[in-house]
């Protein structure tokens, strides 16, 4: 943690095609990161604009709760959870592969919120997240534009549908940390189609 901290203050961030970036989708038992518990953890790392599929990684994380009514959004049944990791191992091989990256999410705040939790049980502090978040990218986009947001237009399957993405059936942590990878590059397309936007305007800091 020391060592991802410490990059996080010399940390760069540019143009989207020389800011390595890191995408990360969590599952969760509920949605209240003082109470419910990460059970699967997703990423895949970006690099001068190119999804770099051979960092993948998708994690189930062990809990001692049970998913609940959750199951019914992620799929993931008790006896998945069980065979996880434990929480501290993930989260090691997570800030990891984060280091020297600008974390990426669809709707960071929830995420932000359960990884601080995390961190706190983990290692006593909630380190820094230099995060974009193409939810605020989607908006930034039709404010400009003037389009109007309807409820559920920024879902991340109906978000990625109108930027003719294909749709993904399956469901987990990984999947939707690519979706959301795909997401970004398709937002920063319409916005500037040379590839070259940029970043720092969109960055929000936790």
């Amino acid at each position: 943690m020391a060592s991802y901290s410490a990059e996080c203050a010399t940390l760069s961030v540019d143009k989207l095609l020389n800011t390595p970036l890191i995408s990360v989708d969590l599952e969760m038992t509920g949605l209240d990161a003082a109470q419910n518990q990460i059970i699967a953890i997703g990423w895949t790392q970006l690099d001068k604009g190119r999804i770099r599929l051979a960092s993948n990684r998708h994690l189930l994380i062990s809990a001692k709760q049970s998913v609940g009514h959750s199951a019914a959004i992620h799929e993931l049944m008790d006896k998945d959870v069980a065979e996880g990791v434990p929480l501290e191992a993930g989260l090691e091989a997570l800030f990891e592969a984060a280091r020297g990256r600008v974390w990426l999410f669809h709707h960071a705040g929830l995420d932000v919120a359960f990884l601080q939790q995390a961190c706190i049980w983990w290692a006593g502090i909630a380190p820094p997240f230099v995060v974009l978040d193409t939810i605020q990218m989607e908006l930034a986009l039709r404010k400009r534009r003037e389009i109007p947001v309807q409820q559920g237009d920024l879902q991340l399957g109906k978000l990625r549908a109108t930027y003719n993405l294909p749709r993904y059936t399956a469901h987990n942590a990984l999947i939707d940390a690519c979706a959301t990878a795909e997401l970004l590059l398709a937002i920063a397309g319409r916005m500037d189609s040379d590839g070259s936007i940029r970043l720092p305007g969109y960055i929000r800091y936790f």
